[in-house]
């Protein structure tokens, strides 16, 4: 062999050598996009399933055919609209963001809206199908459909008999009935 021979070898091999090494950039290139791309789907789809995924919890926890209210009161704690659920009376549960009280369902419906400083009966004995709400140091009443039946202007309001309830109003004592109305003794 020659050494022009030789010389066109050694450019030859250099040339294919350069069009090796070209084209393993060029594959190496497409081989990043397409972990690249890869990973964006497979992320776009974890994140679709997690946002989209069904809730398999049910509206109203059941137990021997009755309603579970330990496991709704759990439901309702873990949902992270309430920071304190307490334990459900007749279906209703007083609730707080951790400021102010209100009153829910068992399916999570506010009741009686989430803005009084206190409630200190939730549609007990006491007071039938009512709530003792407190706002600042003065009582009221609130019905199922979240009315304040009785405004919050009371010093003290004592329960319910023959539908009047005897109430204080600074140093006056008297007796109303539950839409707030003073009845006569």
């Amino acid at each position: 062999m020659t050494q022009e021979e030789m010389e066109a070898r050694r450019r030859e091999m250099e040339a294919e050598i350069a069009a090796n090494e070209a084209a393993d950039q060029e594959y190496r290139r497409k081989l990043k996009r397409n972990i690249i791309v890869g990973a964006i789907i497979i992320i776009v789809a974890i994140v679709s399933y997690l946002v989209l995924k069904p809730n398999n919890e049910p509206d109203v926890y059941y137990k021997n055919g009755d309603i579970d209210y330990v496991a709704q009161a759990d439901k309702l704690r873990r949902s992270g609209k309430f920071q304190e659920v307490s334990q459900f009376r007749g279906g209703y549960a007083i609730v707080s963001d951790g400021k102010k009280y209100g009153i829910v369902d068992v399916k999570g419906n506010i009741i009686c809206p989430i803005k009084y400083d206190a409630i200190e009966s939730n549609y007990s004995e006491h007071y039938p199908d009512l709530a003792l709400v407190k706002v600042g140091e003065k009582y009221g009443l609130v019905d199922k459909s979240g009315k304040e039946t009785v405004k919050p202007i009371y010093d003290e309001i004592g329960s319910i008999a023959s539908g009047t309830m005897e109430v204080k109003l600074g140093e006056e004592t008297f007796r109303i009935d539950t839409q707030g109305n003073k009845v006569s003794e």
